[in-house]
């Protein structure tokens, strides 16, 4: 964050999305036995430690929220999933674990965002960051 901060002027945005390790989908797959972790991250977070982190490295945050994108849109399917009939259907046609599992949590999920599997961030720079720069993948 801190170098995303030192490349943008002051006044400049961010836009970030992150996956919510605390999802309800996440959740459900370690129930049942299945990493929850997405497997493209090296580290997933909640919503108070990307704000947390954000502002830490200098920026205010404009907007936080959970988007419900992945909640859907993520399913076996072989056509775009857009909307909760859609999903369904797809279920039906191919009720692979994912595709049900998705089709039961989509309705509590829309009910409570903070269970939603994806957090998005929209921030403004500041200042400079407070914290110097560690490299951890050198």
């Amino acid at each position: 964050m801190a170098k995303i901060n030192r490349a943008l002027r002051r006044g400049g945005r961010l836009i970030l999305t992150t996956p919510n390790i605390a999802s309800l989908f996440r959740r459900l797959r370690l129930l049942l036995g299945r990493q929850p972790i997405y497997r493209y991250h090296v580290r997933e977070y909640t919503m108070g430690e990307v704000l947390s982190i954000v502002r830490e490295a200098g920026f205010d945050v404009v907007k936080a929220y959970f988007s419900a994108v992945n909640d859907v849109s993520l399913v076996e399917a072989n056509y775009p999933v857009l909307s909760y009939w859609d999903l369904i259907k797809a279920t039906a046609r191919r009720p692979t674990q994912v595709n049900v599992l998705r089709a039961l949590v989509y309705p509590v999920v829309r009910l409570i965002p903070g269970l939603r599997q994806l957090i998005v961030v929209a921030a403004e720079k500041l200042r400079e960051p407070d914290v110097r720069v560690v490299e951890r993948w050198g």
